[in-house]
């Protein structure tokens, strides 16, 4: 695909093949970790055949098909990272080794209209899933964020896309960030998009430029840091900035959002003023730096709060929705739910809005809740937001929830009795 192969975006990723594959002695100690190795038709292959393939991907030589076998399981845990003994970031090397194998495999018209088709169908999920739940004001303040023209702020809340579709999330992420006294503007939705969605599907260059826009976008308020809260956003913005703008520009600091409380440990103390008596085991990923610890610091300033420690995998992916190997996800949920239940909680915490999204309609099938984390810190300062996602999603029943939110559809400009087949199929997607 030599148009892909055009432009600024494209040349800086070039120059980070040149280095990682300049770099890479084939030792496969990043295979040999790979926790998806063992649900991937690469298992049983050696180490340094896998690693090499990977390079001749990279390189646009003949290769083995175990690279590409391997890369295309990558589901960006990012064990591997710690593994390399030399200076190279495996998970960057197999998202580039995708993209080569993408383009080869498909012409750069059918890659663009992949990713258009497949943004539209995103955003158009994340609007119905908002009509379910939020009132007219409120759909059209969050589906239509448009930044203000402040400048020299604490912060820009960075709040992604999907966080849209569990709105009681981000609401409480507002109301906490308030309450904190934080000097900062808001940005997200699909106006605000890092750009992965197109990334994925191979149109580097339209989604380099979106993140690029939107990193422009942030920039303009002349923030001390960006606040993320989507595990996504945070990597793209990180791990792949020089995709957005050029290496020498000073790098605008990107925060995830339990960073940001851990950092601010004092104030989230003094406002936690009422105990939260649960017992309780976190969902956890691997794969964005610091999570897990930060997470523990921010729990620990709720009182009553007891945090058990569960066997699970958290390095089955970075997040749910993108554990794309169904016996991985299996296995993932399988030992999560099982520990959880044997260690008798109350509640199952989930850290990002993305598995809470696809957790929370699973707790009419065992003994505890599930919650997200912010409404945990909701609970402690005194506030709530109904999670109506889950809600809906333990209905099981698309006529009781369309019954239910009728006026509410109706209101945000959707009528239920035409599209009753895609708000099921938006809500109670697995």
């Amino acid at each position: 695909m030599s148009d892909g192969l055009e432009g600024r975006f494209a040349s800086w990723m070039q120059a980070r093949i040149d280095r990682i594959t300049a770099a890479c002695t084939y030792c496969g100690k990043c295979y040999e970790v790979c926790p998806m190795v063992p649900y991937g038709e690469a298992r049983g292959a050696g180490p340094e055949q896998v690693t090499r393939a990977v390079v001749d991907i990279l390189n646009d030589r003949p290769h083995a098909r175990a690279g590409a076998v391997w890369a295309e399981t990558c589901q960006k845990s990012g064990v591997c990272i710690e593994a390399c003994p030399e200076d190279v970031n495996p998970r960057e090397m197999l998202s580039y080794a995708k993209l080569k194998l993408k383009w080869k495999a498909e012409d750069a018209e059918h890659i663009a209209k992949n990713g258009r088709d497949y943004f539209k169908s995103l955003s158009r999920a994340i609007r119905l899933m908002m009509a379910f739940q939020a009132e007219p004001d409120l759909f059209k303040e969050l589906t239509s964020v448009r930044s203000g023209k402040k400048k020299n702020m604490d912060a820009v809340f960075y709040f992604g896309c999907n966080i849209l579709q569990t709105p009681h999330i981000l609401l409480s992420c507002i109301d906490v960030f308030d309450r904190m006294g934080l000097s900062y503007e808001v940005a997200g939705g699909m106006a605000h998009c890092c750009g992965i969605n197109h990334i994925r599907r191979g149109d580097l260059t339209a989604g380099a430029a979106m993140g690029a826009k939107s990193l422009q976008h942030f920039r303009a308020h002349e923030p001390e840091m960006v606040i993320t809260f989507c595990p996504t956003c945070q990597m793209q913005y990180t791990e792949y900035i020089h995709l957005y703008e050029a290496p020498e520009v000073e790098k605008l600091p990107f925060v995830h959002i339990t960073q940001y409380l851990a950092g601010n440990l004092d104030k989230l103390r003094a406002l936690c003023t009422h105990p939260v008596r649960k017992r309780i085991a976190l969902h956890e990923h691997t794969g964005t730096d610091g999570v897990a610890e930060n997470i523990r610091k921010v729990l620990g300033a709720v009182p009553g709060l007891e945090l058990v420690e569960v066997a699970q995998r958290a390095d089955h992916g970075y997040q749910c929705p993108t554990l794309l190997i169904p016996e991985a996800k299996a296995a993932m949920r399988e030992k999560l739910f099982s520990s959880a239940e044997s260690a008798g909680v109350d509640a199952l915490v989930t850290i990002y809005h993305s598995c809470h999204r696809e957790l929370c309609g699973e707790e009419k099938r065992h003994s505890f809740r599930v919650v997200n984390f912010m409404s945990i810190l909701g609970e402690a300062m005194g506030f709530s937001y109904p999670d109506q996602t889950q809600a809906f999603k333990l209905y099981e029943d698309i006529d009781r929830v369309i019954a239910e939110a009728e006026d509410l559809l109706r209101e945000n400009g959707v009528d239920p009795g035409k599209m009753r087949d895609e708000l099921e199929r938006v809500l109670y997607a697995r």
